[in-house]
């Protein structure tokens, strides 16, 4: 019979919920950082002309702001991202 001491038990429960959120973190860096780069990138053109080197700083700056809005998001550490109810309600 093998015992396995609760000090082991409670570290690897404490290390999967910590992966699990370092997953959920990085599922909402890339969406905010995919939705930041659309919604400019479609105002860039709606009022001047887009450009690569505009496009280009544009990704680079979403980037950074979806990294700094992503540490500050108070994530729930039982739930991922899709499963977190939406903002409208339903």
């Amino acid at each position: 019979m093998m015992l396995v001491s609760y000090t082991f038990v409670r570290e690897q429960i404490h290390n999967y919920m910590k992966d699990k959120l370092k997953s959920t973190r990085k599922e909402a860096k890339e969406e905010i950082q995919a939705r930041l780069i659309g919604d400019l990138k479609e105002l860039a053109v709606k009022y001047g002309e887009g450009s690569k080197k505009l496009d280009k700083k544009i990704e680079k700056e979403s980037k950074q702001l979806a990294k700094k809005l992503s540490k500050r998001l108070n994530l729930k550490k039982d739930q991922s991202a899709q499963e977190q109810p939406s903002a409208s309600g339903q």
